[in-house]
């Protein structure tokens, strides 16, 4: 296990094995704290690749093998780095958008059924906006031919009820006998009435065509909407947050979850103290450091004439010594 370990913090398993049986523990440490967020991003990827956006097994399990190499990668780098401010300001950063971000990834796995209900929602509204605006599209040709429908109807209604009264001698000679005029009369009605008809047709024709419409409206209302897009899910997690507070709370305690595990690399590589293996690594580096300092000036003392030479460094006294002059 300590040379798993030791690859997997980026030490040679043969120096490690050199190490005291405290550093040796405080390898096996880091490698599984580095562990820890690794696992977790990598369960998380594969479940929201696979059972949120609907993917196949195949991808999701690249995908979580892709968030999971990124992550310990990160978190490698994180253990292998001196811990400077700096890195401490670029891993708290880091840790803050990773925890954001794995909260509405692992939310948007846990919450599923209910983010399903409030997507549901947008679907059904989108059906509706796409039924209104093939209902505006053809409502005022309906409307129209409606009110044309009205017109023939009542000119044929009125036609017939004088031809009726022309019969039965209420109306137009007073004599109660189907003759010539009630005739011509009914002969008018009857073309009447294949106008009323014809208009009626068409009207019938236009209410079909709208169904017609209705139904390619909401076919294509369906196939244009993604209920598995991720953006989407997570507009409809955050407006499920700010109707449902125990989701809230629930959201708040995994953040916070995930929050401490991305930090708890750094927090055990700035909290622990060194061990004597990293201590005495440190002082091997600093006596190795002055050795070449003090070479470096013996160089310089040896290749500066200056320096190293009497004679040289009398005339350079002489000449520094001797008043300046235009003159000579």
């Amino acid at each position: 296990m300590l040379r798993l370990y030791s690859l997997i913090i980026g030490e040679n398993p043969r120096y490690v094995a050199t190490f005291q049986p405290s550093s040796k523990r405080k390898v096996a440490l880091y490698a599984n704290c580095i562990l820890v967020p690794v696992i977790l991003w990598f369960i998380n990827g594969y479940l929201l690749v696979s059972h949120v956006l609907g993917g196949n097994y195949w991808s999701a399990l690249l995908t979580a093998t892709i968030i999971a190499l990124i992550i310990f990668i990160i978190e490698r780098a994180v253990v292998m780095s001196n811990g400077n401010k700096w890195i401490a300001v670029f891993r708290i950063s880091l840790g803050l958008i990773v925890a954001f971000i794995g909260s509405i990834c692992l939310d948007e796995v846990i919450f599923k059924n209910d983010i399903d209900n409030q997507v549901a929602t947008y679907k059904q509204t989108s059906i509706d906006d796409a039924i209104k605006k093939a209902d505006v599209k053809c409502q005022s040709s309906i409307a129209l031919q409606q009110k044309i429908v009205n017109q023939k109807s009542t000119v044929w209604t009125n036609a017939l009820n004088d031809a009726k009264g022309e019969a039965d001698g209420t109306s137009g000679s007073g004599i109660a006998n189907v003759g010539a005029i009630t005739e011509l009369k009914m002969n008018i009605a009857t073309d009447l009435k294949k106008d009323y008809d014809t208009a009626l047709s068409k009207l019938t024709s236009l209410k079909n065509s709208l169904e017609k419409e209705r139904t390619m409206a909401i076919k294509k209302a369906e196939a244009n909407f993604k209920g598995n897009a991720l953006l989407l899910r997570i507009r409809a997690m955050f407006e499920l947050l700010g109707k449902d507070t125990f989701m809230l709370i629930v959201y708040i305690m995994f953040t916070a979850f995930l929050f401490l595990i991305e930090f708890l690399v750094v927090i055990i590589k700035i909290c622990s103290k060194n061990s004597i293996d990293e201590d005495l690594e440190y002082a091997r580096e600093k006596l190795i450091r002055l050795k070449t300092k003090k070479a470096l000036d013996r160089g310089i003392l040896i290749y500066d004439p200056v320096q190293s030479q009497i004679s040289v460094k009398n005339a350079n006294i002489v000449a520094l010594d001797m008043p300046s002059s235009i003159f000579n």
